[in-house]
């Protein structure tokens, strides 16, 4: 973990790398003042934690970090804790957790990254988070009548420190990984049944990123039609991936692509695709968790060979193709925003090809107010896959098969208002493992 100090507790904190900032038990045989609420301290620092990683434990925070008061709303805060995170090479997570002022702290801003491992526990998780919470909220609290009742703890190391010599890595950064999944249900006039299993190898470094993936799938929907018919959906996709990307500095990178695919829902005996590809970030990759702007291009082969007999009268062709996307990402205290411009085309003929707009909004507009609106919409040309002949009812009401179209999208729109307290620093868990019972 690294530490981007700002304040004299901070340079304290830094020459002690186990340290955290720890609340001091109140003796019990001085009880707080019946005056004193127990949902709230008007006098600790205020924060407002956004953290949208599924291991982000609110409750677990709140009980532990009983010296902060955290907030439901940005605007009413004194620090944000904005926690973003990606994958590492070895499959676990690299946590970024910037500590912004606001209001009266408006300017300053800490920053600690922590790493963890695929195979940590949740526990260990957000012990880690919590602990890297506390060192980043020590400056403000120290500014709080609440410093007297804190102190820094040091766990000292228990074994000698390792030497600094490179590690040797036995598996070369290699990370594999294989997954098999399943599940089924039913009723008297209906059953269903899945299976998905996956295998990958990925080796992941500061200049060269390999990920490679296979991966099987198989549906089977089964209908007592009532009249002594029984209508049975099969779909199958079976396919695999290789992505090789070499860095060439701090915004560009350029690689090859691959896949192959089977597929009954599309018509696919064989669908193989090779494309070199080159990507610009207009901002440092280093940023790449609060934001990013690049600009991807791609353009090779695809070769594809049908179950069924095209629309176009083909059984099997290669064309070349090319696609480009154009992407902004980013998050910050005001919200998130995703949205990407898209295009592929077959080059043997430009009248082939689809294009379309895609992007989600996350807004904070006002204390308490949060609006979000996503969606996407396509207009498609370029389906030379479906296959010749009509379809019954019951296949296109089960989407047996890919159905012709010159457009698809998507949209979501949602809206959210919180008001009342913005404190309440009380976790209870009770009645939370209800049996599944719905209220």
């Amino acid at each position: 973990m690294r530490v981007i100090p700002t304040s004299l507790l901070c340079l304290v904190l830094a020459l002690c790398p186990g340290a955290a900032v720890a609340q001091s038990p109140v003796p019990r045989s001085t009880p707080l003042p019946a005056s004193v609420p127990d949902t709230s301290q008007a006098d600790a620092v205020r924060v407002y934690l956004d953290c949208q990683s599924s291991r982000c434990d609110y409750d677990f925070f709140r009980d532990q970090m009983r010296w902060v008061n955290f907030v439901r709303d940005r605007l009413v805060s004194d620090v944000l804790l904005l926690v973003t995170s990606l994958r590492t090479g070895s499959g676990g997570s690299e946590y970024t957790i910037a500590a912004i002022g606001q209001t009266a702290n408006r300017g300053r801003a800490d920053t600690a990254v922590v790493f963890v491992a695929p195979n940590d526990a949740d526990d260990v998780v957000r012990r880690q988070l919590a602990r890297t919470f506390s060192l980043l909220l020590g400056p403000y609290a120290a500014r709080t009548p609440l410093a007297s009742r804190l102190s820094v703890n040091y766990a000292a190391p228990t074994t000698a420190a390792a030497s600094p010599k490179s590690v040797q890595d036995p598996w070369n950064f290699w990370v594999y990984r294989v997954s098999v999944n399943g599940f089924g249900n039913g009723e008297k006039r209906q059953s269903f049944m899945n299976g998905f299993s996956t295998i990958s190898a990925n080796r992941v470094t500061q200049s060269l990123k390999v990920n490679l993936s296979a991966n099987l799938g198989y549906d089977q929907s089964r209908f007592d039609l009532g009249n002594g018919n029984t209508f049975t959906n099969i779909q199958r996709n079976y396919g695999g991936n290789a992505l090789a990307v070499k860095s060439f500095g701090d915004h560009l990178s350029a690689g090859l692509t691959a896949s192959a695919q089977f597929s009954d829902y599309n018509n696919y005996d064989l669908n193989l695709r090779v494309t070199p590809a080159i990507e610009y970030n207009l901002f440092p990759y280093k940023d790449f968790t609060r934001r990013q702007l690049t600009a991807f291009y791609a353009v090779g082969l695809a070769s594809m060979r049908y179950q069924e007999v095209t629309i176009y009268d083909r059984t099997a062709e290669t064309r070349p193709v090319h696609n480009l996307t154009l992407a902004w990402n980013a998050r910050q205290p005001w919200g998130s925003v995703n949205m990407s411009l898209f295009g592929s085309q077959y080059l043997h003929n430009v009248r082939y090809n689809s294009y379309g707009i895609s992007g989600f909004t996350d807004l904070r507009i006002a204390k308490g107010l949060a609006i979000n609106v996503g969606g996407n919409y396509s207009r498609v040309n370029d389906q030379l896959y479906l296959r010749r002949g009509a379809l019954s009812d019951n296949e296109i009401i089960a989407r047996q098969q890919a159905l012709a179209t010159n457009y698809r999208f998507f949209v979501q729109l949602g809206m959210s208002y919180t008001f009342g307290s913005i404190f309440n620093t009380v976790v209870n868990p009770r009645f939370n493992g209800r049996g599944g019972q719905q209220f």
